[in-house]
């Protein structure tokens, strides 16, 4: 069993729905676009406010439980079980590719080129790619960091969540889910971080150009000494199969 299947049951109260977050993505939306994919897309919250608005939207996410919970919550897009590292089999182009909620630093910094690389492929000519990651310039920087608490609900538990083992090949990401004394739930895994000109440098090389770079869904400006998160916003510059330039 993932850790995130074991987590599952407490998703919904950890990570709920949030109207800024829609609305920062529909933003960013290119005009004319068709379809929409959410990469990492968890219980389906922003594929079912996509597929309200009359796109056509696919969502992927390695954790079946959590498919199972999209699927029963939100009918009309297409949710599969599946790798965000196997992106690029599925049928393009699409308008619009997002992956929010820390979900890239999952891969290894070489799976996450990959990673990109397909999206590159999948994505039409200025399309808009945008994800979204804790600020690894500040968390590298401090060799750690511990998340504010966060209570839940009325009953007493508090989600914890820390950074340990820093270093620029991989993160410990250690959480806990306490109520009083008792320990209700915890687990950890491997992230694995890259610093901003990294991710800039891999994305000008796959022919991305930056858009935007926020510290957070109120566009925040980014700041390498804020412990906020890091929103990358970036269009596809390649050229249609006859040659025209994108838009």
């Amino acid at each position: 069993m993932t850790f995130y299947s074991q987590f599952a049951e407490y998703y919904e109260a950890v990570f709920p729905h949030r109207d800024e977050v829609a609305a920062f993505l529909r933003r960013y939306v290119p005009d004319g676009s068709r379809r929409v994919l959410d990469a990492g897309c968890g219980t389906g919250h922003y594929c079912g406010r996509f597929a309200a608005d009359g796109f056509e939207v696919v969502g992927i996410d390695l954790d079946p439980q959590m498919i199972d919970a999209a699927r029963r919550k939100y009918p009309t897009p297409t949710f599969r079980c599946m790798n965000v590292l196997d992106a690029g089999t599925l049928p393009g182009p699409f308008d619009f590719v997002f992956c929010i909620g820390n979900v890239a630093p999952h891969l290894t910094q070489d799976e996450f080129t990959r990673f990109v690389g397909d999206i590159a492929k999948i994505l039409r000519p200025g399309g808009v790619w945008i994800f979204q990651i804790v600020n690894w310039d500040y968390v590298l920087a401090h060799g750690g960091y511990a998340f504010r608490p966060r209570p839940l609900g009325s009953g007493g538990a508090v989600f914890l969540r820390e950074y340990r083992e820093v270093s620029e090949s991989r993160v410990r990401f250690v959480t806990r889910l306490v109520a009083a004394d008792r320990t209700i739930f915890e687990g950890d895994v491997w992230l694995y971080p890259l610093r901003t000109e990294a991710y800039l440098e891999l994305h000008r090389e796959r022919g991305f150009e930056l858009v935007e770079h926020f510290a957070d869904f109120q566009g925040t400006p980014y700041a390498t000494t804020s412990d906020a998160g890091s929103v990358f916003v970036f269009r596809s510059r390649r050229r249609a199969a006859d040659g025209a330039p994108t838009p």
